[in-house]
């Protein structure tokens, strides 16, 4: 989630139950957060012990399917109940709609992968969490604060998707009691071995001495900051691309027009820290364009990265290396204003690389590359883990965040016993997936359709 965080300090295997204030101490937002946190585990592990890991609620009336039951295809199309759901504990709602329609798909009917198949095909539910800020609600900012004041909080967000995967001629078909596993199973596999990251902070390698301390060493950053190394592009090595933030990805600036390569904006940010300046890498994401990123296609194409060329303060305008008009992977481009546009700064156009042929022009993402340190800023240091049996798979959005510190002049990372950092797999984005039912067409010519939802026992 790209929010402007000190840190993210939730971590399950510390088995914590509580956050506690003392007095007289600074609040911090890290710890308020864990609070939530913490709370939010316990209530979605316990409906997951209780209910199971995918139940919905029937409805009180037989006749009608219940939540995200599928009901009325006809080859192109098909309704969804109206009820809840609890996808590993997480709470969806539907309030009636259809396959096409759903408030979070933003379906192309042109699209190949969008239009329901002919063939036999599994519909199900892939869940996952939003960050929503005051530019895609603006509902939350506070007004009493005065029409420029700085938004205070954000928010998270369920976002529920139906989707569907083709079934071969006579395949094995699951049931209610084999469905969820059947289908995670399948989707795991898609991206396994997942891929892992170290980080570090860069130290003189020929230096044998503890009290000494070279001036190209450790985190030389003038603030603390919270990086975060996100995939670009989906694929393996050979094919994935990767971007960075020192501020979590949370410098955003919302978008009024777009007018060829020059894009108006509300802002330009709130300092220099905050805003973009010419060189800059940005990219335009919407509503539309989040919401699609979360494909479980590992070569779902990206959009791209901007480089931003000129700045007119006094219009509020950037002009931007290319025409967003122009990318078949983001049709609305930031055109459309329902959609909430904004522009996202990313850290690496304005930064020299130490290896060359790891960039890919100023403003485009960076090749990822297995097995070498790669080098950020400020003495910080990233290495993507290889593995010694089959390719890793890099799911695009996956993330990784990395606590830089000037007091220790070191980043928050987790060593080995000999000191030494050790790899992890991304922080998120977490998708969660439940198996609605399988369509098959049937001899008299019409689609028959297995629910494989799980019910929750009924109170008698």
């Amino acid at each position: 989630m790209h929010g402007d965080f000190s840190r993210v300090t939730f971590d399950p295997a510390q088995r914590f139950s509580a956050v506690l204030a003392q007095q007289g101490r600074v609040q911090l937002d890290a710890d308020i957060n864990e609070q939530a946190a913490i709370v939010q585990h316990f209530l979605r592990t316990l409906v997951v012990d209780v209910l199971g890991p995918a139940t919905y609620a029937p409805d009180d009336d037989e006749d009608r399917p219940g939540g995200f039951g599928l009901d009325a295809f006809d080859g192109k199309n098909f309704t969804l109940g109206s009820g809840r759901m609890y996808v590993d504990g997480i709470l969806c709602e539907c309030e009636g709609t259809s396959y096409r329609s759903q408030p979070h798909g933003y379906l192309d009917p042109d699209r190949d992968g969008d239009r329901l198949p002919q063939q036999p095909f599994l519909a199900y539910l892939r869940v996952w969490e939003r960050l929503v800020t005051a530019v895609e609600a603006p509902r939350i900012r506070e007004v009493a604060l005065g029409p420029h004041s700085p938004d205070t909080t954000a928010r998270t967000r369920v976002v529920w998707q139906v989707c569907w995967l083709p079934l071969e001629e006579n395949a094995y078909v699951p049931d209610m009691r084999t469905g969820t596993r059947y289908l995670r199973d399948l989707i795991s596999r898609r991206f396994e071995p997942r891929g892992l990251l170290a980080a570090r902070v860069r130290r003189p390698e020929d230096d044998t001495s503890p009290s000494y301390l070279s001036p190209s060493s450790g985190y030389r950053g003038p603030e603390n900051q919270l990086y975060r190394v996100e995939v670009h592009q989906g694929g393996t090595a050979q094919t994935a691309t990767f971007k960075w933030s020192r501020e979590n990805g949370s410098v955003t600036l919302p978008i009024k027009a777009v007018h060829g390569p020059s894009v108006e904006l509300e802002t330009l940010g709130r300092d220099d820290t905050l805003g973009v300046k010419a060189g800059d890498s940005v990219e335009i994401v919407d509503d539309a364009s989040m919401c699609r990123g979360a494909s479980d296609r590992l070569d779902e194409p990206a959009p791209r990265l901007y480089t931003v060329q000129e700045i007119d303060h006094a219009a509020y305008q950037v002009v931007l290396d290319a025409d967003p008009a122009d990318d078949p992977h983001h049709p609305t481009g930031g055109r459309v204003p329902g959609l909430h546009p904004l522009l996202r700064r990313w850290d690496h156009g304005a930064t020299a690389w130490t290896n060359g042929d790891d960039a890919g022009g100023a403003g485009a993402p960076r090749r990822l590359r297995e097995g070498d340190w790669l080098f950020l800023e400020d003495g910080i240091e990233i290495r993507f883990e290889p593995s010694t049996e089959r390719p890793r798979t890099y799911r695009r959005g996956a993330y990784w965040l990395i606590p830089a510190r000037v007091l220790t002049g070191d980043v928050e990372w987790p060593t080995d016993q000999n000191g030494q950092p050790r790899s992890r797999p991304p922080r998120g984005v977490a998708y969660h997936y439940a198996p609605l039912a399988v369509v098959q067409p049937s001899a008299a010519g019409d689609y028959q359709m297995v629910d494989l939802r799980v019910p929750i026992p009924r109170r008698r």
